[in-house]
């Protein structure tokens, strides 16, 4: 049986590339989820290159989604059995993106000084054509 689900949470760590024995490549991450005041701990893996190419983007800390198909287990830890979701991720979705650093935009002149108003002239007028206005309308 298989589940499809759509899972999202926090990165724990920065996400692995890897390479299989057959020479494929691949990714895995760690994503933290909560419920209940409880933290549930989800392996994701990938093996779609565009899956894998967002993910790699990511970082520990970042919010994702995860869309894939989901196989639920348990562990035990101090002698409490806990839930594991394993999730082959088709696709991945970052939910916070970092922002990006802004530089001021310049103009494109080659190191010169421009002026728009160079465009239309000195006065920054266009000069038109004197009896282009004097038609007589018709009405």
């Amino acid at each position: 049986m298989s589940i499809h689900c759509l899972i999202s949470g926090t990165l724990y760590k920065d996400p692995q590339s890897r390479t299989s024995a057959s020479g494929k490549p691949f990714c895995t991450a760690q994503l933290r989820t909560e419920q209940d005041g409880q933290s549930v701990w989800c392996s994701v893996i990938c093996f779609d290159t565009a899956a894998c190419e967002e993910l790699m983007r990511c970082h520990a800390g970042d919010a994702v989604a995860a869309q894939g198909r989901l196989k639920i287990s348990t562990y035990e830890k101090n002698g409490e059995v806990r839930p594991s979701l394993d999730i082959t991720a088709s696709s991945i979705l970052p939910l916070k993106p970092k922002p990006r650093e802004r530089k001021p935009r310049q103009a494109r002149t080659g190191g010169r000084e421009f002026d728009p108003r160079d465009l239309y002239g000195a006065s920054g007028q266009h000069q038109a054509d004197e009896d282009f206005f004097n038609d007589p309308c018709p009405i």
